[in-house]
This record gives structure tokens, C-alpha cells and sequence, in this order.
């Protein structure tokens, strides 16, 4: 068998991955996780292949697997190709070990904790994850969800709801895996294609809002990525994460954006 390796370079996009397992409870059909994490190997394990800059998430259960295929497929670059975000609200329990099990591939940054109780506080949690978020949105431009708790009745704020809105005030684009559950499937009923400014047609997002077919997902995804110059356009972000200097600058003067970096805590960076 003859095996083709395609001239495409997606160097043009630093990817957000948005989402999560929903709780079994949660569940509307058996083996929701098998599709979501398929999703997730699939178009990471595409994307690394053909030089993906850049990946900013918070960490789940969604990490070992980019990771892994970040080894897999990533070679020899000028930059690692992940970024990670996470809160110190959970970063300041990780041990050494830990952090380097990760920063052998993937920048690391820490986000600061925003107020004075523990994980389990809500009020903490979502203010800490607030701050994380913002940062993690700056360290993307374009964004990927699929899956996402509910926390229906918790007080605890859907990630997927969040990052999916920061996104939006930012103009970023935006592209919603729906059909395979998780809080992006109740997002899609409220949404209209052409406000996720993707660039997709209508139908193309209807059938990512739709879809349970992960292979067909992802081939349009990647297509779409791949060839759309208008995608490329609309992904320009003036306003980002700089690695080198571990702050959010507006890279055509260097103005620092304060109110985004302030969050930063520390990095391990490129």
C-alpha cells in the first residue's frame, strides 16, 4: 500500500480544544464517552501530523490523549506544539513529576486562583476558572467543542458555555461538535449556524450539530481547516498569548493587554 503524506501545514492556527466526559448521569445514549474520545484522538492525532502550532484546553480527560498524540505525530519543531492551562486552584497540588510528565511536549501555564476557598468551594471554582479561561481563549484562535458536563443544578458553570462565549466577544471562530452529546448538544439548540463565524455553509454546521458519525466530523473539520481561506482570514488574532514572554501582548505595537495577563501566574514555556 502506497501511503500519501499531505502538503498542509496548519501552522496558521493555534487550536482550543473546548469540552469534556459529561457525568454518566448525564449520559443520553451508551458509551457517550467512546465517541467524544474518539473525536478527540481522531482530530488531534490529524491535526499534530500536519503541524498544529498550538492547543490550549484546560486540562481533563481529554489531556492523556492529545499528549500522546502530540508524541506521536509531532517530530522536530521550533515550538512544542500544546499549551496547557490550568488554574493553580489545581495546579499547586501537582507534583514535579507531574508537571514534567507534561512539559516534555506541551507548554504549561498557570493561571492565578481567585479567592479563598479550595476546589470544592463553587464560588472559588468558578472565579479561578473564569480567570483560566480568559487566559486560554487569548492562546487560540479557533476553537473546537464537543462534549461538556452539564452541571445542571450544581451552581458550577459549563466550561463549554464559557469558553464558547469569551470566543464569541473576541470574534474567534468558533465550530460546535454536537451530535455526539454534552452540554455542546443543548448549546447547538440555541444556536444559529453563521454566528459561530466558521465560515462552514449552514448545512455543513448542521451536520456538525448533528452528526454522531465521528470520522465524518472530523474529515470536514480537518477539510475545512486544510483549504478555507476564509477561515485563515477570519482566525487573525492581533491579541494572544506570547510564550517567550509569558504575557497577552497586541502583537502589531507590543502593547501588553493587562487585563488578560494579569491572570498569568507563571509558564513553562517553549
Amino acid at each position: 500500500m502506497n501511503v500519501t503524506r499531505l502538503d498542509i501545514s496548519l501552522e496558521q492556527y493555534e487550536i482550543g480544544l473546548s469540552g469534556a466526559i459529561p457525568d454518566r448521569d448525564d449520559w443520553s445514549e451508551p458509551a457517550m464517552d467512546r465517541g467524544i474520545l474518539e473525536f478527540v484522538s481522531l482530530f488531534s492525532g490529524n491535526s499534530i501530523q500536519v503541524r498544529w502550532k498550538d492547543c490550549a484546553w484546560l486540562p481533563s480527560t481529554f489531556t492523556p490523549i492529545i499528549l500522546r498524540q502530540a508524541r506521536l505525530q509531532a517530530g522536530k519543531r521550533f515550538r512544542k506544539p500544546i499549551t496547557l492551562v490550568m488554574s493553580n486552584l489545581w495546579a499547586r497540588d501537582l507534583s514535579p513529576a507531574d508537571v514534567e510528565s507534561m512539559t516534555d511536549i506541551a507548554e504549561f501555564v498557570v493561571t492565578k486562583t481567585d479567592g479563598d476557598g479550595g476546589p470544592e468551594d463553587t464560588e472559588t471554582r468558578n472565579r479561578s476558572l473564569s480567570a483560566m479561561r480568559r487566559v486560554l481563549v487569548n492562546a487560540q484562535n479557533v476553537m473546537v467543542a464537543v462534549g461538556g458536563k452539564m452541571h445542571s443544578g450544581d451552581g458550577k458553570v459549563p466550561g463549554v458555555a464559557e469558553e464558547m462565549k469569551l470566543a464569541e466577544e473576541k470574534g474567534i471562530p468558533r465550530f460546535l461538535i454536537a451530535g455526539l452529546g454534552g452540554f455542546a448538544r443543548e448549546l447547538a439548540k440555541d444556536l444559529t449556524p453563521g454566528s459561530l463565524q466558521n465560515s462552514l455553509t449552514d448545512n455543513e454546521n448542521v451536520t456538525l450539530f448533528s452528526s454522531d458519525d465521528v470520522s465524518a466530523c472530523v474529515n470536514l473539520l480537518f477539510d475545512h481547516l486544510a483549504l478555507s481561506e476564509a477561515l485563515e482570514e477570519a482566525a487573525f488574532q492581533p491579541i494572544k498569548y506570547n510564550p517567550w514572554l509569558n504575557k497577552i501582548l497586541d502583537h502589531r505595537d507590543g502593547t501588553v493587554h493587562a487585563e488578560s495577563t494579569r491572570y498569568i501566574l507563571s509558564a513553562v514555556a517553549v
